[in-house]
């Protein structure tokens, strides 16, 4: 690391930072600080939901599992897809569920017992999964700047709760843009440079020097293996990507159902498109870098070193502080909206109904404020302890986690979706069954007893006996669940009235399209002034990214700086000058009555 990467790192902290102030005018309610008043520009939720699935587990346990297994990596993104094309349909009913958090649509659906389980039951899950973002970001910053993860872990953390507590969803979003800009300009950058570099030789070189297996996956992993694990990974990513919590989290930002689908066509084309590239740096790191044990030996997995060695190795003077810059912001956005959102969970569905129901917008705010700040110390804490054991590669325990805890969380609340008659206590049991299933059946899944039980599939590889234990764990956890939920629908009958009414009336509202006119309060529009704000951020980056071609680095390096600064900064020039044509759709629609994010009544 040079002083200029220092410098750059340094210059695009402060403009992550001044987001906050910057957005602080915006927040007026309760619903604009925790979804940005349901009136954000589609781009800005489609980026905001493409980039927070990038963190730096993808730049170090993803990376890892490209460089060990080759495209098989893909495998991933190819079940991500499959789960977007889905959600294409489910998008709008997110977004007409008229709520400020996923938790009152829970609450919506099932009712005030389920919606305080679905409160605290994802908090603690939530800090878990931040600390792991945490830890894996700390293990490509220790790389760079020989630093002990730990300090890495602690510095980060503070940064993005800094972030989340001044300025709120809208602020996040902001940032979450302009760091999807970096992210995609920095991996175009790195992709081509590794593979034109000459232990490389060209696409067709990379595709020629990489192992069989890596190109056939059926010499990794059997057809057989290859084909449950694929579709547990499918319908693991379907159903947590489609739940009531996940799917209204990132869709009551969006002003209409046909602006949430919209947003999602950069979800669809990032992993596409954008996945494909992201892996090229850590294959050719086989060939560039091949012994990485060598050269990084305190790390358990030096795999997952695959993409900052070979960004090290290939980049220009100054560019690898983008590089740095491009990962802390992948982590961040994760973070920082994941703070956001459980903030305004604990606020919405437990302070204001349980402590001080009288709360105003502001004070709503403050204590979203402080629940955030305690949020962001339990993840750092979460992601020293993770620190301390490394034996488990991260893209594998990012997989069991998903199937032991996501899995369970989701099955209700996505099947809740589709299945009206079912108790109110279908949806709680439900989880706490597939969790029991889960975790009773960790004990068991060794591979001395996998391999005893699937004599169907004799000398399993310990690739396969991996895989097949995050599948089994899927599969069984699923049907546990689908089976307990199915299998409650003839006690429908007997909950109350009132439950069945609102019920009826959730699915009707679910499925009713957003008139703006009438459900949006006068001024509700913020068009002109994101556009704004979000062009000046890109502006200002990207002119101070293309003044580093001035650094002295031959005439490719600096052209790699002016293809970053030069997008970043276009772009944010037609951003601008779109909010002062005043084109914003909305920019001057007047509503008749306000929108109640409450409109139903929930049956206790």
């Amino acid at each position: 690391m040079s002083l200029v990467d220092y410098f750059v790192i340094g210059f695009y902290l402060c403009l992550i930072l001044s987001i906050g102030p910057a957005y602080k005018r915006f927040s007026h309610t309760a619903s604009d600080f925790f979804r940005g008043g349901g009136g954000m520009l589609w781009w800005m939720v489609g980026a905001s939901a493409w980039v927070t699935s990038f963190t730096a587990w993808t730049f170090t346990g993803g990376a890892g599992k490209a460089y060990s297994t080759g495209t098989f990596f893909l495998i991933l993104a190819f079940a991500n897809a499959i789960a977007t094309i889905f959600t294409f349909y489910t998008a709008p009913l997110f977004r007409q569920m008229r709520v400020i958090t996923g938790i009152e649509a829970v609450a919506k659906r099932f009712g005030r017992a389920n919606e305080q389980f679905f409160t605290w039951l994802p908090v603690p899950f939530g800090i878990i999964f931040g600390g792991i973002s945490l830890y894996a970001i700390g293990i490509f910053m220790s790389v760079v700047f020989n630093l002990p993860i730990s300090t890495i872990i602690i510095v980060l953390g503070v940064i993005a709760t800094t972030l989340a507590i001044v300025g709120g969803s809208q602020a996040v979003m902001a940032s979450d843009f302009v760091q999807m800009l970096t992210i995609l300009s920095i991996t175009l950058v790195i992709s081509f440079l590794a593979l034109t570099h000459p232990a490389v030789g060209g696409l067709s070189g990379l595709i020629d020097k990489m192992p069989p297996e890596h190109l056939d996956w059926t010499q990794f992993d059997r057809p057989a293996v290859l084909w449950i694990f694929g579709i547990t990974l499918i319908i693991n990513q379907l159903v947590q990507n489609n739940s009531i919590i996940a799917g209204a989290s990132r869709f009551v930002f969006c002003k209409t159902g046909k602006d949430a689908r919209r947003a999602l066509w950069f979800t669809l084309i990032g992993t596409v498109i954008i996945f494909p590239i992201f892996i090229i740096p850590a294959i050719a790191a086989r060939e560039v870098l091949p012994d990485l044990a060598a050269q990084f030996p305190e790390l358990k997995n030096p795999s997952e070193a695959a993409y900052v060695a070979m960004a090290m190795a290939v980049l220009p003077k100054g560019m690898l502080g983008l590089l740095v810059c491009g990962i802390f912001a992948a982590t961040m956005t994760s973070m920082d909206s994941g703070l956001n959102r459980s903030a305004g969970i604990f606020v919405r569905n437990f302070w204001i109904i349980h402590v001080d129901s009288n709360a105003g917008e502001g004070r709503q705010i403050f204590i979203g404020k402080i629940s955030t700040a305690i949020l962001g110390v339990a993840q750092i804490l979460v992601g020293l302890v993770f620190s301390t054991f490394q034996q488990m590669p991260l893209f594998d325990l990012i997989l069991l986690l998903a199937a032991l805890i996501g899995m369970p969380m989701a099955v209700p609340l996505f099947f809740g979706m589709f299945i009206k008659r079912t108790p109110p206590w279908a949806g709680w049991t439900t989880v706490l069954v597939g969790m029991l299933a889960g975790f009773g059946l960790r004990p068991m899944l060794t591979p001395e007893n996998m391999q005893q039980w699937l004599t169907w599939l004799p000398d399993l590889t310990k690739n396969e006996i991996t895989d097949m234990n995050i599948a089994i764990t899927t599969a069984v956890v699923f049907s546990v669940c689908l089976g307990w939920f199915c299998a409650t629908i003839p006690f429908a009958r007997f909950s109350k009235p009132s439950y069945h009414k609102q019920v009826d009336e959730f699915f009707t509202q679910m499925h009713a399209p957003i008139d703006p006119q009438k459900e949006h309060i006068a001024g509700w529009s913020e068009d002109r002034k994101h556009y704004h704000v979000v062009g000046i951020l890109c502006m200002v980056f990207g002119g101070f990214i293309l003044a580093l071609m001035l650094l002295p680095n031959p005439t490719w390096g600096r052209m790699c700086f002016v293809f970053c600064g030069g997008s970043i900064g276009g772009l944010g020039l037609i951003l601008y000058l779109i909010g002062k044509r005043d084109t914003a759709p909305f920019a001057k629609m007047q509503a008749k009555e306000p929108i109640v994010a409450d409109a139903l009544p929930v049956a206790e």
